[in-house]
């Protein structure tokens, strides 16, 4: 049975069982006239005409009728399929937005994009024009072969002789088309990759005067598209010329049979030119139904990859909210890889209420891996991690994501109103709230100073701003937020010494009162942290506060010493 994917919208729609029934009724009054004429024929030869006002009264009524189902059919079709392939692509991009991070992880964005988009678009402009055609070439051939074996059933099962030969080229086909859809969802989604890569990294080849080879590199890309584009097209032509080649071979024998009968007076010859007309018919109709069917399995191949897209487990939050006490969080044996790489190892920790905790170590260590955890963007893999005694994954997500801010490196802004970008920590929040966190972020007077002030709207990716900038309005969507546990995701990192300042001014203002956590490169920023957790190789080596760190000589030590070292770091000018 094919599957056109109408069940992932989530509802039935009436109209697509109604569409199919008054399509069907359609393509079978299309064959109305031809076995009208075929009446008249067989009359006029028996010497016996029909009335012809009668005969023109019928056929105007079938026209009639066939316009009108075929017209009621369609629209139903059209209204249901488009709204069930909506729906679906609706409940798609909700389903993905709970699935863990890691899932993003593991998977290039460009990917999915490219599903919701370009595959997606595929899929509906062939799954909302074929249904219909589909459905009514299934009737009409129906109806014309039913026609056959009423007018003589021996050439009828003549025709029918070659038809299973001829559907067994229909897998073939399909498979050929399995392959050519999968080299050319690959040859797209690497030549969109490469048109993103050219126009991101565009100032980069210009630097390196590496334009032109950048540029043929694109277009190689392109042409391979091209390539396996046209490729595709073709692919099933081997099998879809067997099937019309069975198909014709089905006439081919009603004449050849026939004749014979003919010659030994088992039907007259009037007659069996009646028959061929039929048979004509029969095959024509059945030669355009492969066509849809080859279509519609292109659109299969697609259909695959959202089910897949579907699939994928989502991250539990359906649970009652349990009562949680002071932001206290506790790690207990938490391990937790990418795929199959080891990230965390028996991690235990416990972030008191109140206090700032500090996750240092090398590249790679696992530090932002732990502060995602304790924000639920992934689940541990083994252990738990508490809200005083409550595991987070028996926290509904929506109430643990009030409850925690981040604050990371690499802002993410909208192309939207600063305004509007601040209020993404509290969509209720008042204009005056807004402009409260915006000046406890020291982002206060940039904004005023904007074309349009909270009103201006930014531009991609808040690309018209600085980096200082696009932090402090993070700061302030995280303080406007006022949750009680703040994940700072070294917040100060890539900043002039200038917005360093003001940024550290707002973090202060950010941090009083919460539990929070630092993922820190640069040591002395977090000299005054309550506690800070050494990380190497995804295991805890070492915790403790700063001084006492120093004094143990360890792993905290060396690392606050190369630091040091690095500071003195100075370019001299080369001697001659």
């Amino acid at each position: 049975m094919m599957d056109f994917g109408f069940d992932m919208a989530g509802y039935r729609d009436r109209r697509l069982g109604r569409g199919a029934v008054l399509g069907s009724v359609g393509a079978a009054l299309e064959a109305g006239p031809m076995l009208v004429a075929f009446y008249a024929l067989d009359r006029v030869f028996a010497g016996r005409p029909p009335d012809p006002l009668w005969l023109a009264a019928v056929m105007v009524l079938l026209l009639l009728a066939t316009i009108a189902f075929k017209a009621w059919g369609g629209v139903d079709n059209f209204v249901a399929t488009y709204g069930l392939v909506a729906a679906s692509r609706m409940r798609l991009a909700d389903h993905l937005r709970r699935l863990p991070m890691g899932f993003w992880n593991a998977r290039r964005t460009g990917a999915v994009g490219s599903v919701l988009t370009d595959e997606y678009a595929l899929y509906t402009e062939i799954v909302t024009h074929t249904w219909g055609l589909v459905v009514a070439n299934i009737a009409l051939p129906a109806t014309v072969g039913l026609g056959l074996l009423v007018v003589d059933w021996r050439l009828a099962l003549v025709a029918f002789a070659p038809i299973p030969f001829a559907v067994f080229a229909i897998p073939w086909s399909h498979r050929l088309l399995n392959r050519a859809a999968d080299k050319l969802a690959a040859a797209k989604r690497t030549g969109v990759a490469s048109m993103v890569e050219y126009v991101e990294g565009i100032e980069t080849l210009r630097n390196f005067g590496r334009v032109h080879a950048g540029r043929a590199r694109l277009e190689q890309h392109l042409r391979t598209l091209e390539a396996t584009t046209m490729k595709a097209e073709v692919a099933p032509a081997p099998a879809i010329f067997t099937y019309g080649l069975l198909v014709s071979l089905a006439l081919a024998l009603v004449m050849f049979v026939g004749a014979e009968m003919v010659g030994a007076k088992a039907i007259d010859g009037p007659r069996l030119l009646l028959v061929l007309l039929l048979a004509m018919y029969f095959t024509r109709s059945l030669s355009q139904l492969v066509l849809y069917l080859a279509a519609t399995r292109l659109a299969a191949r697609t259909l695959e990859r959202i089910r897949t897209l579907f699939d994928e487990a989502e991250q539990a939050s359906d649970k009652g909210m349990p009562k949680l006490g002071p932001p206290e969080l506790r790690v207990e044996d938490v391990h937790f890889a990418y795929d199959d790489r080891p990230a965390l190892r028996g991690i235990d920790a416990t972030f008191a209420a109140g206090t700032v905790t500090a996750l240092v170590g090398r590249s790679g260590s696992g530090k932002s891996t732990l502060a995602h955890l304790l924000s639920r963007l992934w689940d541990v893999d083994r252990g738990a991690i508490r809200w005083g005694d409550v595991d987070l994954r028996d926290i509904p997500l929506p109430e643990l994501q009030a409850r925690v801010a981040t604050v990371f490196q690499d802002v993410v802004l909208f192309q939207d109103t600063a305004l509007e970008n601040i209020r993404l920590g509290r969509p209720d929040a008042t204009r005056e709230e807004v402009e409260a966190a915006a000046r406890a972020a020291r982002a206060h007077d940039f904004i005023a100073a904007l074309p349009e002030g909270y009103d201006t709207v930014l531009g991609p990716g808040g690309a018209d701003l600085s980096g200082g900038q696009r932090q402090r309005l993070s700061i302030a969507r995280a303080l406007l937020k006022d949750a009680p546990v703040l994940v700072l995701d070294e917040a100060t990192a890539s900043v002039d010494p200038d917005n360093e300042r003001l940024i550290q001014e707002a973090l202060a203002e950010l941090m009083h009162g919460r539990t929070v956590i630092v993922i820190a490169h640069r040591l002395w920023t977090v000299q005054r942290a309550d506690q800070i957790l050494v990380l190497d190789e995804g295991a805890l080596v070492e915790h403790g506060p700063h001084e006492e760190l120093l004094a143990r000589d360890g792993r905290y030590a060396s690392l606050w010493r190369d630091q040091r070292d690095a500071a003195g770091w100075r370019l001299e000018a080369a001697r001659a």
